[in-house]
């Protein structure tokens, strides 16, 4: 028999749990084993204080060690309770942060309309300015107007003056 199998039956028997059969190979197990018969006098002796009812003192010194460690347990709890909510709150803000990029990367962007775009939307005529510059009488106010008209595309916050 190993020392395990016998821990267990010195338990069941100090419970009187155990056959005459199996009792008898515990018997000479522990009369081998110095172990196991010094486990068998500790389980003896602490079944023995429990139904006496006898309360255990605490060892001298104890309440003086012990109401530290309580302490900062108690400055660690706040900490580990922050711990635990960061670990479960990075996943979500990580799925959110996805899903947000997702959107804004498969969403079509609007694009500037050129001038010829935004003519046409607005059912205009795109020769309508030109056209009134080509009918101005003199060459000289013709070509002035070309000049303001090319002017005004590469500069539209302002308008050049003569």
């Amino acid at each position: 028999m190993n020392c395990k199998k016998a821990e267990k039956w010195v338990l069941r028997s100090l419970d009187g749990r155990l056959d005459g059969r199996s009792e008898g190979l515990l018997r000479e197990h522990l009369e081998a084993c110095p172990s196991c018969r010094k486990a068998e006098t500790e389980y003896g002796s602490m079944l023995a204080l429990l139904r006496d009812g006898g309360e255990a003192a605490p060892l001298p010194r104890f309440w003086e060690r012990l109401e530290p460690r309580l302490r900062e347990e108690m400055e660690i709890a706040p900490l580990v309770f922050w711990e635990r909510w960061c670990l479960r709150a990075i996943p979500v803000f990580l799925v959110f942060v996805g899903i947000a990029a997702g959107a804004l990367f498969f969403t079509p962007q609007a694009a500037e309309l050129s001038q010829s775009e935004a003519l046409l939307l607005e059912n205009a005529d795109p020769f309508s300015e030109t056209g009134q510059i080509f009918s101005a009488d003199k060459a000289d106010t013709r070509n002035m107007m070309l000049i303001f008209a090319s002017l005004e595309e590469k500069t539209p916050g302002r308008r050049p003056t003569p």
